[in-house]
């Protein structure tokens, strides 16, 4: 199939770089135009995506995410990030960030569900990544995180030294934020690497249920 300046087109559903055309030039710059936004969206996804290491001083098996936003348009939107470490495998460290703005970040609430509040205020030794804004690492039991990602309706409220706080959205029901999909990618990555359930108590199933090994 050709376009109307007589490019062929690759069939639907192939990669945008997939098309030839019979200028050199055209063909040159359309690839390059194309190929920065498959980089850009790669890049977005990449970064949900949790990197399995191991620690270099134990050989501990870690797993990391890096930060996401939640479900907000304004400049100060909260984000947060997770890491975890087969040492304490039944512990995370969450990190909650907010930009554009000085104050530190002193904890946070997180709502899950019909009623249920979760204070996190418990500072980690672990430090929180350097992101260019406040963000602060937390030490929070894993299945937090487990309910961050799959309670189906969640907002969460940070807390500032400033005695301020920020409201926002992770999860209305209708939509996932970026932060929780970050937090699905990376609970699925530690059940992965330690071979068990982030909540015992999750309606989710078990790990092998999970998977498709269960039946």
């Amino acid at each position: 199939m050709k376009d109307s300046e007589g490019c062929r087109i690759s069939p639907a559903g192939m990669a945008p770089c997939g098309f030839l055309c019979g200028s050199e030039s055209m063909k040159f710059w359309r690839a390059g135009a194309f190929g920065a936004l498959v980089l850009a969206g790669c890049a977005s996804q990449q970064t949900l995506v949790p990197q399995i290491q191991q620690g270099e001083s134990e050989g501990k098996k870690t797993v990391t995410v890096a930060p996401a936003s939640a479900a907000c348009s304004r400049p100060q939107c909260p984000v947060l990030a997770a890491a975890w470490s087969a040492a304490k495998p039944a512990q995370a460290v969450l990190t909650v960030g907010l930009p554009h703005q000085a104050a530190e970040v002193t904890g946070a609430d997180f709502h899950l569900g019909g009623g249920q509040a979760v204070r996190v205020r418990s500072r980690s030794r672990a430090e929180a990544a350097a992101l260019g804004y406040p963000a602060t690492a937390f030490d929070v039991p894993l299945r937090l995180v487990d309910q961050i990602a799959y309670t189906p309706r969640s907002w969460v409220r940070v807390h500032t030294a400033d005695g301020r706080s920020v409201d926002e959205t992770l999860n209305s029901g209708e939509e996932r934020s970026k932060a929780v999909e970050a937090m699905s990618y990376f609970v699925t990555a530690v059940e992965s690497a330690s071979g068990q359930v982030a909540n015992p108590d999750s309606s989710r199933g078990g790990l092998m249920d999970r998977l498709g090994g269960g039946k």
